[in-house]
């Protein structure tokens, strides 16, 4: 009977795994099994299966009215999968601990034993790290039998266990060298509105004993810090680099500092002072590459589906201050390996300017498009205009489906989602201000989680006022205040280069988006015309210039001169009409009679005004006209005196 009870699979449904959500446990000869209660979901660690052979213990505890297993594992010879050092369900009842202790017996031939933790709510103890998890012990203080005996605190109960395989970042915050901050992994697979525990901040005594004139030595709190690093293989890679670039040539504006980039085949490493993150390019959702307003620098944005983490701040916008100072890259990839991975699209030495090799690595290894900026120009010929969100300073480019806004905070806004857009504080040519505001509005959609439902962008000067209204006229946005808005001023014409990131370097292989080598003795323009817009378009997301020159090129080159002359003399005829429509609401507003004022009472007493010469003369005049036709009336008479005159 005993045997046959051990074939039985015994199974707990509802039964919840650390890190995931709820499912079904089953425990059999074979081992252990866990299976997700989600359905139809690609997730590929919906299910978990724990083999007899891997399983090197067991604990229970009992939390509030469940039960709490955790299940120890080990390494298997001839396993290429790696397990976590130890298992966590959640969910038992209480009262299944006999049963658990029997089919661990029976099955496994493992003794389930009862680990008691610490209640005691005490935020201090003494720390240790054990098989790969970070315990926190309580601390036991016991009096002293006589006055001035030592006596060393004793462990009490577990209180907390940290594993440090799910750390992500492991630093000493600020410039104090007394604590350090942990920070994990942040999970996808839990349901929705279930908290995680994302950091972690412990402070460690110095040593008393130590010399504090010193400052070399390093405190409790770096030596934790470091077993912590390498043990949570933070800063560990595998994989060979195939590009990298060093922290001196590009700063980071977002997040603050310098980080070396290194690229491997599926993720990058950005390595900084204290911070280290590992970004899969799965998670890179966009990459752009704007001009700034100087003319020295280009901004590089990295768009991320998961956000970093620093401290508390949380950023999903990353932004690389780039130089356009020529500069040398290696690939440490073969020939062979560059045509067969990434079709000769880079080369074993590049040379160009850093803001094009950036550029044009990022796009090629993570197979992401890099966006560009596209027909808008403000008055001073730029892509971008000068304005504040909130209290922070930055630049707002208006790309050909979005706008986005750096560099603090970094904000991307997709036409898509925009409700509406509203110039505030705009008097045309009759006001005394200097500059005006957008004020951006967006959709209202079901499940929506966005805090900030509407964007204001202050200060942008006035002479960028008209380019800005012709844009956002022509991508058919929604003006609320489109009525009460008049301008003198006709849009400029866009003589901003749209893949102006090419620059005079188009001969360089540094050319950001499908730069073809055959096509360099070409003219900048048609070269750039040709590859760049129709690889934006393909992605049907930044830029809908492909059609317009697909459109172009199907054109025959002996198309009759009239029928191009024709759509140019409708194009200048608006301006005109617009000009026209704009003298007439002037004349309107002029014609709208102003409240009189009052006038002021008059003085009875005051002496009365002096006649003119020409009162006296036309009353001379009045007279005899009135002799010669006495039966005349006074209208008459008047009437016959302005025929004189």
């Amino acid at each position: 009977m005993a045997d046959l009870d051990q074939k039985v699979p015994a199974v707990w449904k509802h039964i919840g795994l650390y890190g995931h959500a709820v499912g079904t446990f089953t425990m059999d000869p074979s081992g252990l099994t866990w299976k997700s209660a989600a359905t139809g979901t690609d997730d590929i660690e919906t299910k978990r299966v724990l083999p007899k052979n891997a399983i090197s213990g067991a604990l229970w505890t009992i939390f509030g009215r469940s039960g709490h297993l955790r299940v120890l594992t080990k390494a298997t010879e001839g396993s290429k999968t790696k397990l976590p050092s130890s298992l966590r369900f959640d969910g038992f009842p209480p009262s299944d601990y006999d049963r658990l202790a029997d089919i661990f017996s029976s099955m496994y031939g493992i003794s389930l034993k009862k680990h008691s933790m610490s209640s005691a709510g005490n935020s201090w103890g003494n720390t240790d790290i054990s098989n790969k998890h970070l315990v926190f012990r309580q601390c036991i203080l016991e009096d002293a039998d006589e006055e001035g005996e030592e006596f060393e605190p004793r462990d009490g109960d577990e209180m907390l266990s940290l594993d440090l395989g799910e750390v992500s970042q492991c630093v000493l915050p600020g410039n104090n060298r007394n604590e350090i901050e942990m920070q994990f992994l942040e999970s996808d697979t839990v349901e929705a509105g279930t908290d995680q525990l994302v950091a972690i901040r412990f402070y460690v005594p110095p040593d008393q004993d130590a010399d504090p004139t010193d400052k070399d030595a390093p405190t409790p709190a770096e030596v934790l810090q470091s077993r912590i690093t390498q043990i949570a293989s933070v800063k560990k890679t595998s994989g060979s680099v195939i590009a990298e670039f060093n922290e001196n040539l590009g700063t980071f504006l977002t997040p603050r500092g310098r980080y070396s980039i290194e690229l491997y085949d599926s993720f990058l490493r950005m390595r900084g002072a204290k911070y280290d993150y590992k970004i899969k390019y799965d998670d890179i959702s966009r990459l752009f590459l704007l001009p700034k307003q100087d003319d020295t620098y280009m901004a590089f944005v990295i768009a991320l589906d998961k956000p970093i983490r620093q401290g508390q701040q949380r950023y999903n916008m990353l932004v690389m201050q780039c130089t356009k100072e020529p500069s040398e890259l290696t690939i440490n990839l073969d020939d062979a390996t560059i045509q067969k991975e990434y079709n000769g699209e880079i080369q074993a030495q590049m040379n160009g300017s850093f803001s094009n090799l950036v550029a044009k690595t990022f796009k090629v290894i993570t197979r992401k498009k890099v966006f560009i900026p596209g027909k808008f120009a403000n008055a001073n010929q730029q892509a971008c205009v000068k304005c504040a969100l909130r209290a922070n300073e930055g630049h707002l480019y208006p790309l050909e489906k979005q706008f986005i806004f750096i560099h603090k905070p970094a904000v991307l806004i997709r036409f898509d989602e925009i409700e509406s857009v509203e110039f505030q504080r705009y008097a045309g040519g009759q006001g005394s201000t200097r500059n005006f505001d957008l004020s951006v509005a967006l959709l209202n959609t079901p499940g929506d989680t966005l805090a900030v439902k509407e964007y204001t962008f202050s200060g942008i000067d006035k002479s960028n006022y008209a380019s800005l209204y012709s844009f956002l006229s022509q991508k058919k946005i929604r003006i609320k205040n489109i009525e009460g808005i008049g301008s003198d001023e006709q849009p400029r014409a866009t003589m901003y280069d749209e893949v102006d990131e090419g620059g005079e370097e188009m001969g360089e292989s540094s050319e950001d988006e499908d730069y073809d080598q055959n096509k360099a003795s070409e003219s900048e323009s048609e070269s750039d015309d040709s590859e760049e817009d129709s690889d934006l378009g393909s992605l049907s997301d930044d830029s809908d210039l492909a059609e317009h020159r697909k459109a172009a090129k199907s054109t025959p080159k002996n198309v009759d001169k009239n029928a191009k002359s024709k759509p140019k003399k409708e194009m200048e005829s608006k301006p005109k009409k617009e000009e026209e429509k704009g003298s007439s609401k002037k004349r309107k507003q002029a014609d709208v009679k102003k409240p009189a004022a009052k006038k002021a009472k008059k003085d009875p007493n005051a002496p009365k005004k002096p006649r003119t010469a020409f009162s006296f003369y036309a009353a001379e005049k009045r007279n005899v006209i009135a002799k010669a036709n006495p039966n005349a009336s006074f209208g008459e008479i008047v009437s016959s005196f302005t025929k004189l005159h």
